[in-house]
C-alpha cells in the first residue's frame, strides 16, 4: 500500500468516517490525487456499519458514469476498511447553499437546473444499472440524496457521491422492516413510513434538494427528528413562487410534481424529470452550461484556497523533530498493511487467504453465484509468485517412452499388463500421465494444439503384442508346412 497510496492531507471527517486526499503512484512512476475514505478504528467492530460501508463499495465499483464519483478500489488494514475513490477538487451543494445564504441569495434559476439535471442524469444511469451475467435490472436505489452529497468541481462537474445507504435488490440483505435510513429532511414519504422504496424515492429527494435551492429555505425542518419525519410524512409543500416571485409558473409544477405526495403521480423517472427541465430551459431559451458554475464557485474556491494554506501552516507546526507529520505517518503505517479484497470478505464472513505461490482453489476460480451480493473480487483479479527451481533434463531412456508419447498425444498400448478396453473395440487405452485412475484431465489437456493434416507428420504405427498360445500352434504349424513342402520339392 505505501507504494500505491501516499496519505497527503485530511480533506474531511464525519462521526463515522474520514477522508484523506492521497497519491496514488503507478508502477511506471505516474501519479494523481484519490481520495481515500477511512472507518475510523472505534467503529471498526460495529458489524452494522462495517457492512454498511462495504455495501456503498460494492455498489460504487459498478458505477461507470461522468456524473458519479468513481471507486477504484476497496481494501483492509489490520485496524480499518478504505475505500479509494475518485478525488473531486471542488466543493458540495451544502456549502453552495451555506454561501449563498449568507448573502441572502438563491441559487440562479439556469444554475439550479443546470445542477439537478446532472444529478438526474447520473441517477439515471444507477437506476437502468443492469447486472453484467444475467442482464437483469439491479434495482439500485440511491437513499440518501442531499446537498453533502452532491459534489461540484471547480471544472463545473457536478457528481453523486455516498452510496452508503445505497441497495441494489440483487443483495441478499434487504432494508429492516421499520428502520429508517436517510437524512430525515430529505427522506420520500414512504422512507419517511419506513414503507418499501424505489427509484422514485430519490426522485423526491432531487425535488427536495431544488426547492431549497430556488427558495433558500429548507422545506422539512421540525425543531427535532420526530418533527422532521412527521413533516416529510405529511409531504405538505408550500408553493416555491410565495418564496421566490422570480420563478416562473412552469418550472414552479416541474418540481411540485417531482414533489407529489403519491408515488404513482410523481415522476416515474428521473430521465422524466430531466426531460420536463430541459424543455422549459429551451422554452425560455436560457442558456446555462459548466462556464456559469465556474463563475458561480469562483468566490468558495478563493475562501477554500485560503483554508487549505491554513491547514498547510498548522500542519507545518505539528510536524515532528525528525521532519514528518506524525498523525499522517500513523496513517501512512496502517496503510501498510493495505490489501484488496473481494467477495465474502469482510465482517460477514471469514476471509479465505491464499498465500502468495499456491494454488488458486477451484472454488474461487468458478463462475459467480447470482444469488450472492455483487463480486467485487472479479474487479481486483489476484495474482501470485510461484517460485520456481532450476532441475536437470533427464537422459530420455526406455522409461521415458510414455512420457515422451504424451508430449507427442501419441497412444500407446501397455505391455505386459492385461487391456483396458475402450468404448468399442478391444484397441488399448493407456491412462494418459497426471490424470489419475479416471479422474478428469488438467485444464487445457483437451485442446492440444493440432496440425493442418497437411502438414501434420506421418502417424507411427506400432505393433499390438499378445501373448495368446494360439498364434504360437499357428507359427509352429506354418513352419512344418514349410520344411514338407521343401522335401518334397527336393525329392522331385
Amino acid at each position: 500500500m505505501s507504494q500505491r497510496y501516499r496519505p497527503l492531507y485530511k480533506l474531511d471527517a464525519g462521526g463515522m468516517a474520514e477522508v484523506y486526499v492521497a497519491e496514488a503512484v503507478s508502477m511506471a512512476g505516474f501519479s494523481k490525487k484519490v481520495a481515500i475514505k477511512r472507518i475510523l478504528p472505534g467503529l471498526i467492530k460495529d458489524q452494522r456499519f462495517v457492512r454498511m460501508f462495504l455495501d456503498e463499495a460494492r455498489i460504487s465499483l459498478r458505477l461507470n458514469h461522468a456524473n458519479i464519483v468513481s471507486v477504484f478500489d476497496i481494501g483492509e488494514s489490520e485496524s480499518t476498511y478504505f475505500i479509494v475513490m475518485e478525488f473531486v477538487e471542488g466543493t458540495n451543494l451544502k456549502t453552495m447553499l451555506e454561501h449563498a445564504a449568507k448573502r441572502q441569495q438563491t441559487l440562479p434559476i439556469q444554475l439550479t437546473c443546470w445542477i439537478v439535471n446532472e444529478i438526474l442524469k447520473g441517477l439515471e444511469y444507477a437506476h437502468r444499472l443492469t447486472d453484467n451475467e444475467t442482464g437483469a435490472p439491479m434495482g439500485i436505489v440511491h437513499r440518501d440524496i442531499s446537498p453533502p452529497n452532491i459534489l461540484v468541481s471547480w471544472n463545473g462537474e457536478v457528481k453523486l457521491t455516498d452510496f452508503g445507504l445505497a441497495k441494489a435488490t440483487t443483495q441478499l440483505e434487504s432494508t429492516d422492516p421499520g428502520v429508517v435510513k436517510g437524512k430525515y429532511s430529505y427522506l420520500s414519504p414512504e422512507a419517511a413510513h419506513a414503507q418499501a422504496v424505489d427509484h422514485r424515492s430519490d426522485v423526491f429527494a432531487v425535488g427536495i434538494l431544488a426547492f431549497e435551492m430556488l427558495t433558500g429555505r429548507r422545506l422539512f425542518k421540525g425543531k427535532n427528528d420526530f418533527q422532521t419525519i412527521a413533516m416529510v410524512r405529511q409531504a405538505e409543500v408550500p408553493s416555491i413562487r410565495s418564496f421566490n416571485k422570480d420563478i416562473p409558473k412552469e418550472l414552479e409544477k416541474i418540481i411540485m410534481k417531482a414533489l407529489t405526495k403519491d408515488v404513482s403521480q410523481r415522476y416515474q423517472s428521473a430521465d422524466e424529470f430531466s426531460h420536463d427541465l430541459l424543455s422549459f430551459l429551451f422554452s425560455k431559451r436560457m442558456m446555462v452550461g459548466a462556464r456559469d458554475v465556474i463563475e458561480w464557485v469562483k468566490p468558495i474556491r478563493e475562501e477554500r484556497d485560503k483554508e487549505i494554506a491554513a491547514q498547510r501552516q498548522q500542519a507545518e507546526k505539528e510536524v515532528s523533530p525528525g521532519g514528518t507529520n506524525l498523525f499522517l505517518d500513523l496513517i501512512q503505517e496502517e496503510m501498510m498493511h493495505f490489501r484488496s479484497i473481494g467477495e465474502g470478505e469482510g465482517p460477514a464472513g471469514a476471509k479465505p487467504v491464499v498465500a502468495a505461490g499456491s494454488m488458486i482453489p477451484p472454488a474461487q476460480m468458478g463462475a459467480p453465484d447470482p444469488s450472492k451480493p455483487i463480486d467485487i473480487g472479479a474487479f481486483s483479479p489476484g495474482s501470485g509468485t510461484l517460485g520456481l527451481s532450476p532441475t536437470p533434463t533427464p537422459v530420455p531412456g526406455p522409461g521415458n517412452i510414455p512420457s515422451m508419447a504424451d508430449a507427442l498425444g501419441l497412444d500407446l498400448p501397455v505391455v505386459g499388463r492385461p487391456k483396458e478396453q475402450g468404448k468399442e473395440g478391444g484397441s488399448p487405452v493407456r491412462p494418459r500421465a497426471g490424470n489419475g485412475a479416471g479422474g478428469p484431465r488438467a485444464a487445457g489437456a483437451e485442446s492440444k494444439p493440432k496440425l493442418p493434416p497437411s502438414l501434420a507428420p506421418p502417424m507411427p504405427t506400432v505393433a499390438e503384442s499378445s501373448s495368446s498360445p494360439l498364434l504360437y500352434i499357428i507359427v509352429a504349424l506354418v513352419g512344418v508346412a514349410g520344411v514338407v513342402i521343401y522335401f518334397v520339392i527336393s525329392g522331385g
